[in-house]
C-alpha cells in the first residue's frame, strides 16, 4: 500500500507545482504583465512581429493569383516594410503596446465571453500603426499607392477560440486544483512512509520519485510549449507564445530543476545512512 500512495505523491506532486505557479504569475493581472513585459525586448519577439506585419502585406500585394514579376514586386516591398518595422518594434512605444496589449489578452481570457461568440486572443499592435506609416515615410520606401496598411495586419492571433476557452476554464478551475493537489500530494507522502516496514527506504524513494516526476514535468512543458506554440501559427503568433510561455515558466523551470536535485539528494542521503546503519547492524552482530 506504501508504494501506491508513492505513485500518488509522484503524480500529483507536478500538478501542485504547475498550479501554484500558475496563481502567483497568471491569475494577478499586475503580475501577469509585469512577468511578460520582459519578451518585449526579446529579439524574437520584434523579428516575429515584423515579420507578420511584411507577410501580410507581401500576400496584400500579390493578390490570389500573382504573376512572378507581381511576387516579386510584392516581396521586396514586403522586405522594406520590415526592415521599417524592426526599427519600430525596437522602440519604447513598443514595450508599452506590447505590455497593454497582454493586459487587454489577459482581461479577455478572465472574462466570460457570451454565449456562441467565442473568439481568438489577439495582440493588438495598431497602435504603432502611425510611427510604421511615419517610418516608412522618412525611410523613403517605394509603397504602391494602392497599397492600405490597415490597423489589421498589426493584430497577431495567439491563440485560436477553442484553445482561448480551454486556457480559460483552467483559470477557472486553477484555486481547486491547486488546493486537491496539494492535500492529495502531502498525505499522500505522509501515508507512503508511514505505512512502509523501512520508513527511511521509504523516504529515499520518495526522493527518488519526486526527482523522476520533475523531469517528467520538464518533458511535458517543453510538449505543451511545443503544441501551444503550433496551434498559434507562424504568422507571428507562435513566437509571441512560445516567448510569454518563456518569461512564464522561467522561474518554474528553476524550480522544478531545484526540486529534481533536492529529490536525488535526499535519495543519496537516505541511501547512505541505511547503508551505515546496515554495517552498524552488522558490526553489532559480529561483536555479539
Amino acid at each position: 500500500l506504501s508504494w501506491v500512495f508513492l505513485i500518488v505523491f509522484c503524480l500529483t506532486v507536478p500538478v501542485a507545482l504547475v498550479t501554484g505557479w500558475a496563481r502567483l504569475t497568471v491569475v494577478d493581472e499586475a503580475v501577469y504583465v509585469q512577468t511578460v513585459g520582459t519578451a518585449a525586448d526579446d529579439p524574437r519577439v520584434q523579428l516575429g512581429v515584423s515579420r507578420a506585419v511584411a507577410t501580410r502585406v507581401e500576400a496584400t500585394l500579390a493578390g490570389e493569383n500573382p504573376s512572378a514579376t507581381e511576387a516579386l514586386q510584392s516581396r521586396v516591398v514586403a522586405e522594406a516594410l520590415g526592415e521599417v518595422t524592426r526599427g519600430v518594434v525596437a522602440s519604447e512605444e513598443f514595450r508599452q503596446t506590447w505590455e497593454a496589449s497582454n493586459r487587454e489578452a489577459h482581461r479577455f481570457l478572465s472574462s466570460e465571453p457570451a454565449q456562441g461568440r467565442e473568439q481568438p486572443v489577439t495582440l493588438d499592435f495598431s497602435p504603432l500603426l502611425d510611427n510604421i506609416q511615419a517610418e516608412v515615410a522618412a525611410a523613403d520606401v517605394d509603397v504602391p499607392s494602392d497599397l492600405d496598411l490597415d490597423a489589421e495586419a498589426l493584430r497577431i492571433q495567439v491563440l485560436d477560440p477553442e484553445t482561448a476557452d480551454r486556457v480559460r476554464r483552467g483559470l477557472v478551475q486553477l484555486d481547486l486544483a491547486f488546493g486537491t493537489a496539494l492535500a492529495v500530494a502531502l498525505v499522500s507522502l505522509i501515508l507512503s512512509v508511514a505505512l512502509a516496514r523501512d520508513r527511511l527506504a521509504a523516504i529515499g524513494r520518495a526522493g527518488f520519485g519526486l526527482a523522476i516526476s520533475m523531469v517528467g514535468l520538464m518533458a511535458l512543458m517543453l510538449m505543451t510549449q511545443t503544441w501551444l506554440t503550433g496551434q498559434a501559427g507562424a504568422d507571428g503568433g507562435g513566437v509571441a507564445v512560445g516567448a510569454i510561455l518563456d518569461a512564464i515558466s522561467q522561474g518554474l523551470r528553476l524550480s522544478t530543476v531545484a526540486l529534481a536535485l533536492l529529490g536525488l539528494l535526499l535519495a543519496g542521503l537516505c541511501t547512505g545512512l541505511r547503508a551505515l546503519r546496515g554495517s552498524a547492524i552488522r558490526r553489532t552482530a559480529v561483536e555479539g
